[in-house]
């Protein structure tokens, strides 16, 4: 261990790297989610709806929260 560092200090370090993988997992799980749901709303009220397409806008944003996540990811 480096001066000045505590391995309450290291386990914060790990803690972040424990709560950003959670938060891919909470990102994937919406994803499903959401995709679940447009499928549903599509067969219900037609692909053009206004309800589908604001689903799937907010899926859009998911996925691309998603990919650039795993571009950060893939730099480390």
């Amino acid at each position: 261990m480096h001066p000045g560092t505590s391995p309450k200090s290291k386990c914060t370090i790990w803690g972040a790297g424990i709560e950003a993988n959670r938060q891919h997992l909470d990102l994937e799980t919406s994803i499903e989610q959401l995709r679940q749901q447009m499928i549903q709303l599509a067969g219900k009220h037609g692909l053009t709806s206004d309800v589908v397409l604001g689903v799937s806008q907010q899926l859009d944003k998911y996925i691309v929260m998603a990919q650039n996540n795993h571009k950060t990811d893939s730099i480390w």
